[in-house]
């Protein structure tokens, strides 16, 4: 580590409660990874917005993070400050406007889940469709998280942003284009950062939202291997044709190891830590996956899931 780097490190830790060489593994639903360098888990946007700022200040990288949930960090770990929105979930109101839309707030670190429900318990409807998927409010915009029924863009209003150099902005929906799991911020600069959303909702009937919500939450529970660590659906599905998890079913791959890494046998665009995995084992399967689909049948499959560190 350079002397400058060390100081910009030392002055941090003075200034904000981190965590040196954090491991990532405690931190990632996948369970691997090597360490941060500096950790930062701050309760308020006023504490995220003055810890960026002084990063960049600093010359120190920063990587944003939500709850880990689509996340694979390098054995080697990542440098620089890591920040999780964890801890910001403290916001999230329903209101009502003078025309009588009614919209959902919620701070980036709410978990999504926890986001459907409160709005579900209060007879609004508009978050069926994300039953069952992990995360939180951030990390759901940024990679336009949903499903076949929906996604997380269909009920987007507007959001609060905060650039890597502290400054806050308000951004409309439609100042956003929206792709399968990528949500583009369109000059708004390399590294902005999700504080907050609001999301229309609308009144429904509570009982039949709720039949729906856990009628879809069982049939993901029961097609997906919700009981070993992983990062969820780990490929993009290509544009045109099979959807990666069939691609990978029909080359023979459900089953197929690496080390203590595996495809898992329910749902082939799964890939499963079986217990001590090493993000290069996942890391290699990866590969012998995406190198199978290609030789079957053509199609270069994309990680869905965000890959970090060294």
């Amino acid at each position: 580590m350079s002397e400058d780097l060390s100081g910009a490190y030392g002055a941090l830790k003075r200034e904000f409660c981190l965590l040196v060489d954090e491991p990532m593994a405690c931190h990632t639903s996948f369970k691997v990874g090597g360490p941060a360098d500096l950790f930062f888990a701050p309760e308020t946007k006023e504490e995220l917005v003055r810890g960026i700022a002084r990063a960049k200040c600093l010359g120190v990288p920063v990587t944003l993070m939500g709850c880990g949930t689509n996340l694979l960090v390098k054995d080697g770990g990542i440098r620089g400050l890591v920040v999780t929105t964890k801890r910001m979930n403290k916001t999230l109101t329903i209101t009502v406007a003078d025309d009588g839309q009614q919209f959902v707030t919620a701070s980036s670190g709410v978990i999504l889940a926890a986001l459907a429900r409160f709005v579900m318990d209060r007879g609004f409807e508009g978050f069926t469709f994300c039953a069952g998927i992990p995360g939180t409010v951030g990390g759901a915009i940024m990679m336009n998280a949903g499903t076949n029924l929906g996604t997380i863009s269909d009920v987007l209003v507007s959001l609060e942003l905060v650039a890597a150099d502290g400054r806050v902005m308000g951004v409309d929906r439609s100042e956003l284009d929206f792709f399968h799991r990528r949500t583009s911020f369109n000059g708004l600069g390399p590294c902005v950062y999700v504080l907050g959303a609001r999301f229309r909702v609308k009144p429904g009937d509570k009982q039949k939202i709720r039949d729906r919500w856990l009628c879809l939450l069982e049939n993901r529970r029961s097609s997906q291997p919700g009981s070993m660590a992983s990062a969820g659906c780990f490929f993009k599905n290509p544009d045109n044709g099979m959807p990666a998890g069939q691609l990978i079913d029909r080359a023979g791959l459900k089953g197929k190891q690496f080390g203590n890494a595996m495809v898992s046998t329910i749902h082939g665009n799964f890939i499963v830590n079986c217990g001590g995995a090493t993000a290069l084992e996942i890391l290699t399967l990866k590969q012998m996956v995406e190198d199978e689909v290609k030789m079957k049948f053509n199609v270069d499959l994309k990680p869905e899931v965000k890959i970090e560190g060294e």
